[in-house]
């Protein structure tokens, strides 16, 4: 079983126009609902790959009961813990002109102290029984920023694994519990050594010091450009070929749910990133967010390169 948790989760409504325009009417072509939130979005994926996984975290309100009704629709368990605010509405703006999203994110409910303690107990049973987690997305308000550090703790201290996607200072606190593998993007890395822009050898040298603090897979996604993997190893490029780009949103997400696809089915750390690369590439072919074809997944992975640095 593959736990993912979703601390902040949301209804994502995509809307999609011909092209958009700032200080004017923009009509809408097409509407879509889904249960969103970065951790639903790799259930999503987990889901479509084959994986037995199941989903965590806080629903509160009208909202919160349509995104357990979304995530249910989709053959994924829920354990959700119920909490008093309403959850949140996230708006993508799709441009189908440039092919990318303008995003709109609430900044959802706060949480209560006794809705956290009841996270922190209801995990502490749940890690006994699975064996991988899945950390995904921004702190809700309440929490403080050492809460998935809590969460790593709790997960590792029961002989689980978590893997974390989060930025700022949830992502800095979480590093220093030393989940088993990490994935910031460009921004979220640069943002997190207080840079404006990375060199390669900057990044390099950064998985590395993470490596060597104990942290075994740091994962840097780069967009179209596939991710640079480093593992006590050494340092690698995991490259795929280009695709027709129709929604970038949850590619990172498509990422984390092929990597954890890729260590519960084999031995193999590469096999495990390119998976995860692929994930992400054919999650950008298709304007869904969180959506993978596990056909289109297995042709990708032919195609996928990986190079020592």
């Amino acid at each position: 079983m593959i736990t993912t948790i979703t601390l902040n989760a949301a209804i994502d409504q995509i809307y999609q126009v011909d092209r958009l325009e700032r200080e004017a009417v923009n009509r809408v072509k097409d509407v879509h609902q889904d249960a969103g939130g970065k951790g639903l979005n790799v259930a999503k994926v987990l889901k479509q790959l084959g994986a037995n996984v199941d989903a965590g975290g806080f629903l509160g309100g009208m909202n919160g009961e349509r995104i357990r009704s979304l995530v249910r629709e989709k053959g994924i368990a829920d354990e959700f813990i119920p909490i008093a605010e309403e959850s949140r509405v996230c708006l993508t703006i799709m441009d189908a002109e440039t092919g990318k999203g303008t995003e709109f994110l609430e900044g959802g409910p706060v949480i209560q102290d006794k809705e956290w303690e009841k996270m922190l107990s209801w995990l502490e049973k749940k890690s006994k029984r699975t064996k991988w987690f899945a950390l995904s997305g921004s702190l809700p308000q309440g929490l403080p920023s050492d809460a998935y550090a809590q969460l790593i703790d709790i997960i590792q201290s029961n002989g689980a694994k978590a893997i974390l996607d989060t930025s700022g200072e949830a992502l800095r606190h979480g590093i220093e519990a030393k989940p088993f593998a990490i994935k910031p993007n460009e921004k979220e890395l640069a943002d997190l050594l207080g840079v404006p822009t990375l060199s390669l050898s900057l990044m390099i040298e950064e998985g590395h010091r993470l490596v060597e603090s104990g942290i075994p897979h740091v994962c840097f996604t780069l967009g179209g450009e596939g991710a640079v993997i480093v593992n006590r190893e050494g340092c690698f490029r995991v490259k795929a070929p280009a695709v027709p780009v129709k929604n970038t949103v949850g590619s990172g997400d498509s990422f984390i749910g092929g990597l954890i696809q890729g260590f519960t089915s084999s031995q193999d750390s590469f096999e495990a990133y390119k998976r995860a690369v692929a994930c992400g590439s054919v999650n950008a072919a298709h304007m869904e967010i969180g959506h993978v074809d596990a056909l289109e997944v297995e042709r990708m992975l032919k195609e996928i390169t990986i190079t020592e640095l």
